[in-house]
């Protein structure tokens, strides 16, 4: 752009386009309503048309580009070459904007940011005849991006609490000597002498050497503990009277290798 010209012709320029841009903004509303008004259609092109005409006298480029796109759209819907549709109308509020942001800056005397590229081809799109199946600008829209692939939340391998086995050796009842029945101990003494042979039964001396026998032999081999041997033969000889400490010390007890 350039604004070497005179201010005053500049300052022209932007009383008269300022004036047209306002107008275009309430024009286009209606014409969302009235999309078939020939009288409409023809003055939002003549506006577009005036607004090139005077950015291109002050070279000013970049306007001339936007302008131009919307120009050559009305002039095919003055025409009925084409039709007014929401989509279309989308690009054109669109470009209105960008030339309102570039007059902006003409009046800062900034430089003009181009249009983009987008917009232009989506303007020239509509600037042709349609075609036959003919849907919507192609590019008419804000470029779309591949969605980033998001990452899976990391779990942390959580370690097992430890399982506490069922299967733990656990001390039973009657498992040790002190904690035999009555009913446990009878039935001990039943099996060494024979059902109601007990101490209780008067059996004969023969028959408690016999059982001493027995339990010695039971102890030797590891069936019953010592102090349960120690029980057993103060049950059969009554308590202080087992081997070493009565009349059955002299009879020989049958010992385990």
């Amino acid at each position: 752009m350039s604004f070497d010209l005179d201010e005053d012709i500049l300052q022209d320029f932007l009383i008269e386009a300022g004036e047209i841009l306002e107008l275009l903004s309430e024009q286009l509303v209606e014409l969302e309503r009235s999309p078939d008004d020939s009288e409409l259609l023809n003055a939002i092109f003549r506006g577009f048309h005036t607004v090139k005409g005077g950015a291109g006298f002050l070279s000013l480029t970049e306007l001339v580009d936007a302008c131009h796109g919307a120009e050559n759209v009305f002039d095919l819907l003055r025409t009925g070459k084409r039709s007014v549709t929401s989509d279309l109308m989308d690009v054109i509020l669109e470009a209105l904007d960008c030339i309102n942001v570039m007059f902006e800056q003409v009046k800062a005397h900034e430089p003009l940011d181009r249009a983009e590229q987008r917009l232009l081809d989506a303007l020239h799109f509509y600037s042709q005849p349609p075609t036959a199946g003919e849907s919507v600008a192609p590019i008419a829209s804000e470029p779309t991006f591949s969605e980033e692939v998001q990452e899976q939340p990391i779990i942390n391998n959580v370690e097992p609490e430890p399982v506490v086995s069922a299967t733990e050796d656990s001390v039973t009842a009657g498992d040790s000597v002190d904690d035999m029945t009555q009913d446990e101990f009878d039935r001990l003494l039943d099996e060494l002498h024979g059902s109601g042979q007990g101490p209780s039964s008067g059996a004969s001396p023969e028959s408690t050497a016999q059982a001493n026998v027995t339990a010695q032999i039971e102890f030797d081999s590891g069936d019953i503990t010592d102090d349960e041997f120690e029980r057993l033969l103060d049950e059969l000889h009554g308590s202080g009277k087992g081997p070493g400490n009565s009349q059955y010390a002299s009879a020989p007890l049958i010992s385990g290798t």
